[in-house]
């Protein structure tokens, strides 16, 4: 809503009215003029550079700050659009197929072991010091663990030197690196400079290394057991750490359009015409399963004489989750994701883009000082459709790859942890620190996402409440963004400046169970996105979601600008007597506008007196200023829900049937010169090395 300031002027003529003393004029002479009003401009979405609500913006590490410099080989160079052409990784062997893991995981390893040494001893000195000091009665109803995050911060818990750079060859074209899954020790930055691409390996060895299991590319384990992304460790993983990083203007490709292949022969894999390579309880023994066996990856039967190409990534997403999961219920894909962090204090990922993760893109849990700052996240990029055959790199469907084929290859999904862990932080990827251990609480905390440029084919930003480390009826939500806050930020949970492309938006859930409060989501825009602003649960997750603040919002042609219902899904219930009822309230919406044709949803849980017998659940939500250019173009469903309107043109009217409750009315014919202002909202996806956060114009220059 536009508040309006009434401004008293003094006008040099009547200096009687501001005057004071033994000049000033008879009061006679004073103005009859009324006070003049003005109303302040509508906030513009899109062009805020600076926040001084937000900590100070992330920064490149110095070249003084670097443990390591790699360089790019001059046999990997990348297609101007972004793809590695199978040509620089034909081949059978790991030292093709995976020819930088090795050297980079090195590099990581010397550098978190360095850090260790200077520092680690300080860390663990400091955080024992604080979680001595931490009775339940010098800090009620929180629960910290150890040292916090923005103590550590502090450049005494910071090594010299730190960082692992990849650049491109000083003697040619080289600009590529391809690696299997990597460590990130605790301490250090991955700088990923300019111009620099870190693909993914197509080698599926380097993500499933054991015999006996489990087993990644597949999309089922068993007749009555669904593939899992937990079988296939991730491309980069970090545990247990503190002050770690990943920065830097290049990028990250998973390639996940890109056929899978191994360097063990016998490894199974599925074709796209279904047929499999061999057996699981074929290869654990070290023998080929004779053709005709059935498949046990969810694929066909072994046919050793087939001519079909492997599937790839995106191909076992699509097959388990839209085939087979549909006609067995128990299909889904073993796809490995890009980056998973469990337990972090201080963790940032800076002007990196990330593109075609076979799986999420980014799952960190249990952080403390989480900051994601003008990173791009672009699922399916071009890069995911270029091979040289130039046939648009069909699925094994003949679809070519778009954010509808790129399944569950969500952004961020930021959640908490499940308990709380003491630990000593990782420095190698066979190592921990011999400083000593570390506290962690478990919870999420102290979370910025700013500046960033999100598209892919499912959630763009999903909070996770799924887990609690809190203890038992402790009335301590599982992510609390009102918990712990840092002194140099206003809020502990921001989503601010953003712009969210394709994808199913800002999302709280669908796991709620542990809860979700004091979330703050303000300058963002939605462009062509599936769905824009979205709460999910269900009674399989339950969980209360309060305090969700969303302010200053753009939103255009989204399939469902609006949704919040927790009728999320049909999943069936751990205990079919005892469900878990999603409670949504303190909802607010303020100053949102909406473009185009759209949907919006505002559902409650509704009362059952037959079956299993519970009270209605209302949707508690308050709407300030939201408003449609064409109301008529949006269809708006709403049930058991109490709605507070204020200068709302959308389609919602109380209904009896429906329970649905409204405190003041909504108006088609409200004027949208209140909305806010989108005219600098849109903007063209950022190309490739743009660092500029300004959101203005991409034509080669920063305004």
């Amino acid at each position: 809503m536009l508040y309006r300031v009434t401004v008293i002027t003094c006008l040099a003529a009547l200096l009687a009215a501001c005057g004071s003393g033994d000049n000033a004029p008879a009061a006679s002479n004073a103005s009859t003029t009324p006070p003049a009003t003005t109303t302040p401009a509508a906030f513009k979405v899109g062009t805020t550079t600076s926040d001084a609500d937000l900590p100070a913006a992330p920064q490149l590490p110095t070249d003084a700050q670097v443990c390591s410099t790699l360089e790019a080989s001059n046999n990997l160079v990348s297609q101007p659009s972004g793809a590695l052409g199978p040509e620089a990784d034909n081949g059978t062997t790991s030292a093709i197929l995976n020819p930088d893991q090795a050297r980079i995981q090195a590099a990581l390893d010397a550098c978190g072991a360095a850090v260790d040494a200077e520092v680690g001893a300080k860390i663990y000195a400091a955080d024992a010091a604080a979680a001595a000091s931490q009775t339940a009665a010098a800090v009620p109803n929180i629960n910290i663990k150890g040292a916090s995050a923005q103590t550590l911060a502090a450049p005494q818990y910071r090594a010299s030197k730190f960082a692992v750079r990849l650049v491109v060859s000083s003697t040619g074209a080289g600009n590529s690196f391809i690696t299997g899954p990597l460590t990130l020790p605790s301490g250090v930055t991955l700088w990923i400079d300019n111009g620099v691409t870190l693909y993914a390996t197509r080698d599926v060895m380097a993500y499933s290394p054991n015999a006996a299991g489990p087993y990644c590319a597949n999309t089922a384990v068993s007749s009555t057991k669904a593939g899992s992304s937990g079988n296939c460790a991730a491309l980069i993983t970090g545990n247990y750490m503190v002050n770690s990083a990943v920065v830097g203007g290049g990028t990250i490709d998973g390639r996940a359009a890109s056929e899978i292949v191994s360097s063990n022969p016998l490894y199974p894999l599925m074709r796209v015409d279904q047929t499999c390579t061999n057996t699981y309880a074929a290869y654990a023994t070290g023998t080929q399963a004779g053709d005709g066996i059935p498949c046990d990856d969810g694929g066909t039967f072994v046919d050793s004489k087939a001519s079909a190409r492997h599937m790839t990534w995106w191909d076992l997403a699509w097959l388990g989750n839209m085939v087979e999961n549909g006609t067995t219920g128990v299909g889904s894909q073993s796809n490995f994701r890009m980056m998973v962090f469990n337990y972090a204090k201080n963790l940032t990922l800076f002007g990196i883009t990330l593109h075609n993760s076979a799986n999420f893109h980014v799952v960190p849990s249990g952080i403390d000082g989480f900051t994601v700052w003008n990173v791009k996240v672009q699922t399916p990029s071009a890069s995911a459709s270029a091979n040289p055959a130039g046939n648009g790199n069909p699925n094994y469907l003949g679809m070519v790859p778009t954010v509808d084929t790129a399944k569950n290859t969500d952004a961020f999904d930021p959640g908490s942890a499940s308990k709380a862990a003491t630990q000593a932080p990782v420095i190698s990827s066979t190592k921990s620190s011999t400083a000593g251990k570390l506290a962690f609480d478990g919870y999420l905390k102290n979370v910025v996402f700013a500046y960033n440029y999100i598209s892919t084919g499912d959630d763009d930003i999903a909070i996770k409440g799924s887990n609690n480390p809190s203890p038992a009826n402790s009335g301590l939500y599982g992510v609390d963004g009102n918990r712990d806050v840092a002194t140099d930020r206003k809020y502990g949970f921001v989503i601010a400046h953003n712009h969210i492309y394709a994808g199913h938006g800002v999302s709280v859930g669908s796991e709620t169970n542990a809860g979700v409060t004091n979330v703050q989501v303000y300058d963002n825009s939605f462009d062509t996105s599936e769905q824009a602003l979205r709460i999910k649960s269900d009674w399989a997750r339950g969980g209360l979601v309060t305090n969700i603040n969303y302010n200053n919002i753009c939103i255009r042609n989204s399939g469902q600008a609006l949704l919040f219902t927790p009728y999320y899904s049909t999943k069936q219930l751990s205990n079919p007597t005892s469900p878990l009822y999603p409670d949504f309230h303190a909802i607010t919406l303020s100053n949102v506008h909406i473009i185009g044709t759209t949907s919006a949803i505002f559902e409650g849980f509704q009362a059952n007196s037959g079956g299993i017998t519970h009270a209605q659940i209302p949707l508690g939500m308050t709407l300030n200023n939201v408003l449609a250019d064409s109301p008529e173009l949006v269809s708006v469903t709403a049930s058991d829900a109490n709605l507070t309107l204020n200068n709302v043109n959308l389609p919602i009217f109380a209904s009896t049937a429906n329970r649905v409750v409204l405190t003041g009315s909504a108006s088609q014919q409200l004027s949208t010169k209140d909305a806010v202002d989108c005219s600098a909202a849109y903007v063209d996806f950022p190309a490739i090395g743009d660092t500029s956060t300004s959101g203005q114009t991409w034509s080669g220059s920063s305004q």
